[in-house]
């Protein structure tokens, strides 16, 4: 009864956004945030690695964020987007546990992959696997040069 009541107050919920947002301003401000999110997961990930002891360089995959970046000065992206994007979203978002799930449900199988010590192929490795093995447990580890400097 609860789960059903929650999920009718929901859907009202997107009714009204959907009658006051267009569809395509909505889809344009999840893609910018996501455009986002990418260039700040790939920042954190490079950093991790540098500090470990690679090249991030070498990690292909971390592209995705310079292209994500290189699409948003394109639009140019600003603190009033931003803003006016975090508005339209707000009611969209899921529950932080919810997208917390969402969000580490590919990682956490390929951190099992790094337990045993092994380094990913940094030109063939995914951005989930370079990120479950700089972030297994969603801390950085210390490997490499940031082992001996601690």
């Amino acid at each position: 009864m609860i789960i059903n009541q929650h999920i009718k107050q929901w859907l009202a919920r997107l009714e009204i956004k959907a009658a006051t947002t267009p569809w395509a301003d909505r889809h344009a401000a999840h893609h910018r945030n996501t455009r986002r999110a990418l260039v700040e997961i790939c920042e954190m990930i490079r950093e991790q690695l540098a500090l470990m002891g690679f090249d991030p360089a070498l990690a292909v995959s971390l592209q995705r964020g310079e292209q994500a970046e290189v699409e948003l000065a394109a639009i140019p992206d600003s603190e009033d987007l931003r803003a006016a994007d975090a508005a339209i979203t707000r009611s969209d978002q899921h529950d932080d546990a919810a997208t917390s799930t969402i969000i580490a449900a590919p990682v956490a199988p390929k951190a099992t992959l790094f337990r045993d010590g092994s380094e990913p192929d940094l030109a063939h490795a995914s951005l989930a696997e370079l990120f479950a093995f700089c972030f297994p447990q969603g801390e950085p580890v210390l490997r490499g040069e940031a082992l001996a400097r601690a």
